[in-house]
């Protein structure tokens, strides 16, 4: 939709210039060999404003279709990777721990180590 607002509001701002530049303002004398100062008989010429107009909804409809030319997609398409390699493995070796225990054959507390 914001690819659309801003294609549009291009062609918009496109055929605003055209507009303008084709009715440019003339400041000339409009009185002399026909008619004097006040008036008379003028030629005023009105051809070629139909074209120009013509030409800006041309441009506008040539700016619309090159806008709108480009990928229809809004997200990225989906890639495939490969699955992750397995989580690493440490061997830490036996866990072990040391406890005390009565030894009959001594008469006394040991330290005994335990490994699983």
């Amino acid at each position: 939709m914001r690819k659309f607002l801003t294609a549009t509001a291009a062609a918009l701002a496109l055929g605003g210039v055209t507009l303008g530049a084709a009715a440019p303002a003339e400041a000339r004398y409009h009185g002399g060999y026909y008619g004097g100062y006040y008036g008379g008989y003028h030629h005023y010429h009105h051809g070629g404003s139909g074209a120009a107009v013509a030409a800006g909804i041309l441009g506008l409809a040539a700016g619309a279709a090159i806008a709108s030319s480009g990928p229809r997609y809004y997200y990225d398409e989906p890639a495939y990777y490969a699955p992750p390699p397995p989580p690493p493995y440490y061997y830490e070796g036996p866990y072990c721990r040391t406890d005390w225990r009565w030894d009959g054959w001594a008469r006394r507390y040991v330290r005994v180590r335990f490994c699983d």
